[in-house]
Formats: C-alpha cells, structure tokens, sequence
C-alpha cells in the first residue's frame, strides 16, 4: 500500500512543473515560448520515414534476392529449364515466374529506397529550417561543455567543463 502511495506521489511530482523548470523572462526576452510548427514535428516524422522506406527496401531487395537464387538453383539443377525463346524469356513458365517475381520485388525495392532518399532529404531541410529563426530561445544544444587540460607533474590532467 505504502509503494503505490508513493508511485502516485512520484508522478504528481513529474506532472507538475518545479519553479526551477518555469521559462526565465531574461533568456526567452519576456515573450511566451513560440508554438512548435510543422519543421519542428515533420523534421521527426520524416527521419522516421526515412528509416522505414530504407527498411522495407531492403527487405523488398532480399525477397528479390531470394527469388533470383532460386532461379539459379534451379537452372544449376537442370539447364534445360533455363533455355530462353528468341524473345529473351524463359521456356519453362517456372523459371520465367522466378525471373518476373525477382524483377518485380527489384522495382518495389527501388520504389522504396528512392521514397527513403526523399524522406531524408526532406528531414535534412526541416532540420535546416527548424534551426534558423530561434530569436533569444535556446538553441537544440542544450549546455555548452568545455574541455579542460593543465598540465601536472607526471602527465597532465583532462576533464570537461560543463556550464549549467
């Protein structure tokens, strides 16, 4: 009983906002915190498409991958499965359904790697365009850190310096 009571006080403790967590007027130049815009959220929203797109690309290129090896068993296993006609097809239906298969999951993987380039593209614009234009807010950094070396007998001393 005592540890849900203090779970329950723990996070009224996160909810609410301590005085030292309140904006300073000095830093924010006695203005309310401008509203996060579209660069803001779509910056997130299109790294995370960037990654999925690259992601399902590369699984489409594995599937292709797969079909293609498939094809080339088969073709080791018998080579009269994988005489083509004067067209350029294969003469077994099998071998040219592997082929076709193959061929389409390379078109769905080039479809999704190029929508992955362009969800990065335009993350890195949003970045860009969510970085500009802060005024007196703090930038994304949130401390400076400063490295610190003085020398002592025997070596030297190495620390970092972080201003808060």
């Amino acid at each position: 009983m005592i540890r849900i009571g203090l779970l329950v006080a723990l996070a009224i403790m996160l909810v609410t906002r301590l005085p030292a967590q309140q904006g300073n007027p000095a830093v924010t130049g006695a203005k309310p915190s401008r509203g996060h815009g579209i660069a803001y959220y779509g910056k997130w929203v299109s790294a995370a498409l960037a990654v999925t797109f690259t992601g399902l690309g590369a699984h489409e290129y594995s599937n292709s991958d797969d079909a293609f090896r498939q094809l080339l068993n088969t073709c080791r296993a018998d080579a009269a499965l994988c005489t083509l006609t004067p067209g350029g097809t294969y003469t077994s239906p099998a071998s040219e359904g592997l082929y076709q298969t193959s061929l389409r999951y390379q078109r769905r993987a080039r479809v999704r790697l190029l929508a992955g380039q362009a969800s990065l593209l335009l993350a890195a614009g949003l970045f860009l365009a969510d970085h500009g234009g802060r005024g007196n807010e703090p930038g994304n950094i949130p401390y400076p850190a400063f490295v610190v070396v003085e020398p002592r007998a025997g070596g030297a001393r190495v620390g970092v310096r972080v201003k808060f």
